[in-house]
C-alpha cells in the first residue's frame, strides 16, 4: 500500500534519520508547525509501517570482522521456507529473494574467518532446500547507509 507523503513527512523522515533523538519539539519549529502536529505525523508514519525508529549498532566496532554477501541457490518452491530458517539466524543482517543468478542473497556479520566457515557448513548448507551458495567476502564498505528518502514528488 502507497502512502502519500508531503513536505512535513519528508522532514521528519529526513531528520529522524540524521539523528533518530531529535526532539518533535525542533522538527515542528524547523516546519512551522506545533508539536502536536509533529508526533501525529510522526505516529501516523509508525502506523503505516513508513518509519522505524531503532538503534543501529555497528558490527565492526563490536568485534565483527568477517562480514560476507552470500548469494544462495534454492530448490523450486522452498524459498519461503528457507528464506524463514535463514531469517531466523542471528549473523544474518540482510536478506531478500531476487530475480537473478541467486533465488536469495543475504548479508552476513561473522566474528572472523572461522565462525564464517562454520556459519555456512554447520547452518546454511543443512537448511532442506539449500542447493548451493555463492559467498562474497566484504574487504571494505564504502557506503552503509539507512538514509534512504523518498524525493520529493515532482509538480
Amino acid at each position: 500500500m502507497q502512502t502519500p507523503m508531503d513536505d512535513l513527512d519528508r522532514l521528519i523522515l529526513q531528520t529522524l534519520q540524521q539523528d533518530g533523538r531529535t526532539p518533535f519539539t525542533h522538527i515542528a519549529r524547523q516546519a512551522g508547525v506545533s508539536e502536536t502536529t509533529v508526533r501525529l505525523r510522526y505516529r501516523a508514519l509508525v502506523e503505516a509501517g513508513v518509519i522505524r525508529t531503532v538503534g543501529i549498532v555497528d558490527p565492526y566496532a563490536l568485534g565483527f570482522q568477517a562480514p560476507a554477501i552470500v548469494g544462495v541457490t534454492v530448490a523450486p518452491g522452498q524459498i519461503d521456507e528457507v528464506a524463514r530458517r535463514i531469517a531466523e539466524l542471528p549473523e544474518v543482517s540482510y536478506l531478500v529473494m531476487t530475480l537473478g543468478a541467486f533465488d536469495l542473497v543475504m548479508e552476513v556479520f561473522c566474528r572472523d574467518l572461522s565462525h564464517l566457515t562454520d556459519f555456512l557448513l554447520q547452518q546454511i548448507h543443512q537448511i532442506p532446500g539449500v542447493r548451493s551458495t555463492q559467498t562474497l567476502m566484504i574487504a571494505r564498505s564504502y557506503k552503509l547507509s539507512y538514509r534512504w528518502s523518498p524525493l520529493p514528488e515532482s509538480e
